[in-house]
Order: C-alpha cells, then structure tokens, then sequence
C-alpha cells in the first residue's frame, strides 16, 4: 500500500514538474522512440490448423487461408509462408492451404511452404528464419482470434519483428483447446 501511495505522489510530481517547465524533461531523450513498422516487403505467415481424418481442411483453416489471401491482394510484393505438419490421411497442413491459395488464383511462385510445425511454437521457430531468408521486413500474422494472443507472443519470442496480426472472430474459445494443448507441450519437444 505505502509503495503504491510513494509511486503515485512520485508520478503526479514528475507530471507537475513537465506541465510547470518550458523545457522538456531530461528522461524524455532517454526514452526510446516508437519503432516505425516497415510494410514495404512484409511476409504473410498463414498459421495452419488441424486437418479432418480424411485430410481435408476444417472451416476454420479455410478462412485462415482465405483471410491471408484477401491480405496478400493488398501487398502483392509480399511472399506467403504457410505452416502446419500435423498431416491427417498423407497431407500436411500447409499443403492444403498452399493448394487452397493456388485455386484462389494466387501464383505458386508467392508460397513457400513450411510443412514440419506441429505446434505454434514451431510455426513460429521455423518461419521466422524463412521470413528473414527471403529479406522481408516484418511479419503480418493470419489467424484466428482465440489464438492471436498467444500467436504473437510465441512470433515476437522467436525473434520476428510482428508488423500486424490480422484475426477473424471464431467464436469458440474452446475450439482451439486440441492446439492449446500442443502449444503447452511443444517447448519440451523441440527436438522433435
């Protein structure tokens, strides 16, 4: 309680002293300025989801990918990953969504496919470096909203500069407990 009172009589002073001077405050220099987000070559990462048994793709993943290419129409220049192993019937995650992206009329030469993640974890792991290798200037996210959070969380702890995240309402939190549940275990299987 003392602590909390010694902070706020601490902070309405700091405020007093910069509304009362005509300099600006010396902290203020040593504040860091907002990073400028660079969307001049973004790359588009598509986070998968798990496939039916006979390896066809959920709605879900559907409109993952058809929100990612309504995002890949507004950056043409943009390389599209899209990630997910976890294969269902001889297909992975990624494979569909690749080819659901060439139905839609999106060329081959844009996708890169990242078909070895199995958890969000791993999304993150292995696209990152495939984002870097390719020059791009940060990552625009695809995904779904129960699973945004902890998406750009797992994105930023794999070192990716998140430029945006770009979400559908699901409407189902509990949709996503099968993923969750890889997520919370991925970090003691990464040599897998």
């Amino acid at each position: 309680m003392r602590r909390r009172w010694v902070t706020r009589v601490g902070l309405a002073s700091l405020a007093a002293a910069v509304a009362l001077s005509t300099q600006p405050p010396a902290i203020a220099g040593a504040l860091p300025m907002p990073a400028i987000k660079d969307f001049s070559r973004p790359a588009i990462v598509i986070l998968g989801y798990g496939l039916n048994p006979d390896g066809s793709m959920q709605p879900i993943l559907q409109n993952r990918v058809m929100t990612g290419r309504s995002i890949a129409q507004l950056f043409p220049q943009a390389p599209i990953i899209v990630t997910g192993g976890n294969p269902q019937n001889g297909v992975t995650e990624a494979a569909q969504m690749r080819r659901l992206l060439i139905l839609s009329g999106v060329p081959a030469n844009r996708i890169i496919v990242e078909d070895r993640a199995n958890s969000t974890v791993q999304n993150a792991r292995f696209s990152v470096p495939l984002a870097q290798q390719v020059g791009a200037t940060g990552i625009i996210l695809v995904t779904s909203s129960t699973h945004q959070g902890r998406a750009d969380q797992n994105f930023v702890d794999a070192g990716g500069n998140l430029l945006a995240t770009v979400s559908y309402p699901d409407g189902n939190p509990t949709t996503n407990i099968a993923q969750f549940a890889r997520d919370a275990i991925s970090p003691f299987m990464l040599g897998r």
